[in-house]
């Protein structure tokens, strides 16, 4: 595999097999900086996000300097990248980073090298979409492998499937349990999730969505789909002990939900290696915060996206900001 040189206005696409590798770090603020920056997978509002940001950012840089986006891994993934040097930012969320910080949950210690940027680029909601031919009608009937239930999801590492298996553990079931009663969980590329459902090979998908996400978008504009909700004692569960966020999908978010439909929600935040340079760092927050109309622009789901919302330290999972951003953050008056 190779990478796809940058061209104005585009981000270089960097195959998974190229993650490893040394970035370049500049010797001081006048050299040229090749950097990673982690998304999830194509198809994927997160690769959508960090394309535009790159896109705004790099120019910015010292002339010759990169921001190449990897269109791998997700919110746990990320982490994992920036505290193993494979990549300089990255995509997350708050409860993940909370617990690569503090070193519980999926992460067995504390990941000493994560620093926040920003919070509340967005809203995610978690969702799950079943076809109506399926006659699953909530997720006890996912559960219990109702008629053989095939639910995808993302691949361990996003939050997707982190959410999955919060709410089966919440009603005492599993992955194997699912497999065992006859149905399944699989993992799938989103991309690749509206023909799996339509071609009958499956009978719903379950991850954190947010307006206008392009996968969700093509699942329900091409197939007939019910959104499912989370039952009251599963939410309060996520919430106390996954801290999650109570939510409710606004009706007609997407295609066919005429209802509300409750559930859990997180937001999206931008979080960067300690070692990456504070005037690097500086630039980026920098860009994006003083750019916010344009960043609005560059998906549905950044829409409401709020710079002076954006510094609260709950939403970066309260891991130490990195002192480039801090330096932003306190000239712009917002810290």
């Amino acid at each position: 595999m190779r990478n796809i040189s940058i061209k104005p206005n585009h981000v270089k696409f960097v195959a998974a097999a190229l993650v490893v590798g040394a970035m370049v770090m500049p010797a001081n603020a006048a050299d040229k900086v090749n950097a990673r920056f982690g998304s999830a997978g194509l198809g994927s509002s997160w690769y959508v996000y960090a394309a535009g940001m790159a896109d705004m950012v790099q120019p910015k840089l010292q002339a010759g300097s990169s921001l190449d986006v990897l269109p791998i891994a997700g919110a746990i993934g990320n982490l994992k990248l920036l505290q193993k040097g494979e990549a300089e930012f990255g995509l997350s969320l708050a409860m993940p980073a909370a617990e690569s910080c503090a070193g519980y949950g999926v992460f067995k210690t504390k990941q000493d090298k994560i620093r926040g940027v920003m919070g509340l680029l967005d809203t995610y909601y978690f969702g799950t979409f079943v076809t109506k031919k399926s006659g699953a009608k909530s997720w006890s009937d996912i559960a219990s492998a109702k008629n053989g239930f095939r639910l995808l999801t993302a691949n361990v590492g996003g939050t997707g499937e982190m959410g999955v298996r919060q709410v089966l553990g919440l009603m005492g079931s599993s992955k194997k349990k699912v497999k065992a009663k006859g149905g399944s969980v699989k993992a799938i590329a989103r991309a690749a999730t509206a023909s799996a459902i339509s071609d009958g090979k499956a009978d719903g998908w379950a991850h954190v969505v947010t307006r206008g996400h392009p996968a969700a978008v093509q699942l329900t504009t091409t197939n007939d789909m019910r959104m499912l909700g989370l039952s009251d004692d599963v939410i309060k569960g996520m919430i106390s002990k996954y801290k999650w966020i109570a939510a409710e999908v606004p009706a007609n978010t997407y295609k066919g939900q005429t209802e509300s439909v409750k559930t859990v929600k997180a937001t999206t935040n931008v979080m960067v290696s300690a070692d990456v340079p504070d005037e690097v760092v500086y630039k980026f927050a920098k860009t994006v915060m003083e750019n916010a109309a344009k960043v609005r622009k560059i998906h549905a789901g950044l829409s409401n996206f709020d710079p002076k919302r954006a510094v609260d330290p709950g939403l970066v999972g309260h891991c130490p900001f990195h002192p480039g951003a801090v330096k932003y953050f306190k000239e712009a008056g917002l810290m």
